[in-house]
C-alpha cells in the first residue's frame, strides 16, 4: 500500500517537472509562429473569398450593364456565390462607386473599417 502511495506522489513530481520544463524552455515561440501561420491562412482566405465576389460582381456588371446595388442582388443574381463575411466573421462591406466600379472591404484581424490592415479591392 505504500509503494502504491509513494508511486503516485513520484509520478506527480515526474509530470509537475516536465510541465516546468516545457514551459522554461519556450514553447511559446513555436505557439507564436502557429498564430501567425494561422493569421495569414485567414489573411489569404480572406482575399481568395473577395476575389472570387470581385469576379462575380464583374459577371454582373456585364450582365446588366450596371453594378449591383449591394451584395444580396448579386447573390440573388448567382445563388453560387455565398461572400457575407470574411475569414475572421466581420461582415464584407460593398460600396458601389459607380455604373462600372465598386470596392470591397475587409475590416480585417482588428475587425475595424478604416485601418491599416483592413483588406480591400477596388474595381
Amino acid at each position: 500500500m505504500r509503494i502504491k502511495g509513494f508511486l503516485v506522489i513520484l509520478l506527480l513530481v515526474v509530470i509537475v517537472v516536465f510541465f516546468l520544463f516545457v514551459s522554461k524552455r519556450g514553447d511559446k515561440s513555436q505557439l507564436q509562429e502557429q498564430v501567425k501561420a494561422f493569421s495569414e491562412v485567414r489573411e489569404k482566405t480572406t482575399r481568395t473569398n473577395l476575389t472570387s465576389l470581385e469576379r462575380a460582381i464583374d459577371f454582373f456588371i456585364a450582365q446588366n450593364g450596371r453594378t449591383p446595388n449591394d451584395l444580396k442582388e448579386v447573390q440573388t443574381f448567382n445563388r453560387s456565390i455565398y461572400v457575407e463575411s470574411d475569414a475572421w466573421g466581420n461582415p464584407v462591406k460593398y460600396e458601389r462607386l459607380s455604373d462600372s466600379n465598386f470596392r470591397l472591404i475587409s475590416a480585417g484581424k482588428d475587425k475595424t473599417f478604416g485601418t491599416e490592415d483592413d483588406i480591400v479591392i477596388k474595381n
